[in-house]
C-alpha cells in the first residue's frame, strides 16, 4: 500500500471517510494542508480516497492526527500502513516523541507499533444550557506583554514547546491574570476544542465558566480531578473515556493543569 501526499483536490471527498460522531472534517484538513506544521496523507484504491492521516510537528514532539480509514476498506491494514508511513516520516534524532489520542479502532494498531497508554482523557457532555455565571474580574483579553509567560506556562503543562501552532491563537485568547499581575491561566476559544490551561485551580475554574457557556462538550484529563469535578458539579456528565498513547521519549507533563485539550490531534 503506497501512502501518497494529500492535497487540496482530496478534500472534497472526506465527507464518505468521516467517523460517527465526528462532524465535519474538511476543516480540519484545511487547516493542516496550509500549516507549515503538518504534513497529511493518504492512499487511495483505484483512484478513491480510502485512508487519510497527518502528522503535526512541534518544536521536538509529534502528534499523529485524523488516522481514519473508510468503513468499507477496515481490516484491510490500512490504518496500519497509514501509521506506519507517518512512523517512518519522523527523524527520532530530532522528534523523540510522538503522541496521538486513540480511538477504540485505532487502538489495537497503535499498540501493535509500539505505542503505550500514557492516559486517558474524560469526555463530558451537558445536556442543559447553563446559568450565566459570574465571571472573574481577573479575566481579561490576551496582550502581548502575557506572549513569553503563556509559552512557558503551556510548556510547563504540556512538556512541550507548541509555539509553533499555538502562537495564531493567542491573539483571541482569554488570560487569568492575579492581583501581583501574574498570568495563571490561558483559555483559547479560538483553537479546536478550546484548551485552557492553568497554574492553578482558582485559574482554571474561573476560565471553565467562561468556556461552559459556549461549549456543550469538554474533554480533559481523567487525572485533573479538580478540573472533572467542578464540570460535574455544573451538569457536565462524563460519556466515555480516550487513550492517550506515547510513542518514543517519556516526558513530564502536568495533567493536573490541563483544563481542556486542544483535540486528539494535539493533545
Amino acid at each position: 500500500m503506497i501512502c501518497q501526499e494529500f492535497t487540496e483536490d482530496d478534500i472534497a471527498y472526506l465527507p464518505e471517510l468521516e467517523p460517527e460522531g465526528w462532524g465535519d472534517i474538511r476543516p480540519r484538513f484545511s487547516y493542516f494542508l496550509k500549516s507549515p506544521c503538518c504534513k497529511p496523507i493518504k492512499i487511495e484504491d483505484n483512484g478513491r480516497l480510502v485512508a487519510v492521516g497527518t502528522s503535526i510537528f512541534h518544536a521536538d514532539t509529534v502528534w499523529f492526527a485524523c488516522i481514519i480509514t473508510h468503513a468499507e476498506h477496515r481490516n484491510k491494514g490500512l490504518g496500519s500502513a497509514i501509521t506506519r508511513s507517518l512512523i517512518e516520516s519522523v527523524d527520532p534524532n530530532r522528534y523523540a516523541t510522538i503522541y496521538l489520542d486513540a480511538t477504540e479502532f485505532g487502538y489495537p494498531v497503535y499498540l501493535k507499533h509500539g505505542f503505550e497508554v500514557e492516559g486517558l482523557y474524560a469526555h463530558l457532555r451537558r445536556e442543559d444550557a447553563p446559568q450565566p455565571p459570574s465571571l472573574s474580574t481577573l479575566i481579561r483579553p490576551f496582550s502581548e506583554d502575557f506572549r513569553e509567560a503563556a509559552y512557558a506556562l503551556d510548556r510547563f503543562v504540556s512538556g512541550e514547546d507548541r509555539r509553533g501552532v499555538m502562537a495564531e491563537f493567542l491573539k483571541d485568547s482569554l488570560v487569568y491574570v492575579n492581583v501581583n499581575q501574574e498570568l495563571q491561566g490561558v483559555y483559547f476559544p479560538t483553537w479546536s476544542d478550546g484548551p485552557i490551561i492553568a497554574a492553578n485551580h482558582a485559574a482554571g475554574s474561573a476560565l471553565i465558566q467562561v468556556r461552559l457557556m459556549e461549549r456543550p462538550v469538554a474533554i480533559l484529563p481523567l487525572d485533573n480531578h479538580a478540573g472533572v469535578k467542578f464540570l460535574q458539579e455544573n451538569g457536565y456528565n462524563m460519556y466515555r473515556t480516550s487513550r492517550r498513547m506515547i510513542l518514543g521519549k517519556h516526558r513530564i507533563w502536568q495533567p493536573e493543569h490541563l483544563y481542556n485539550r486542544i483535540s486528539g490531534a494535539l493533545g
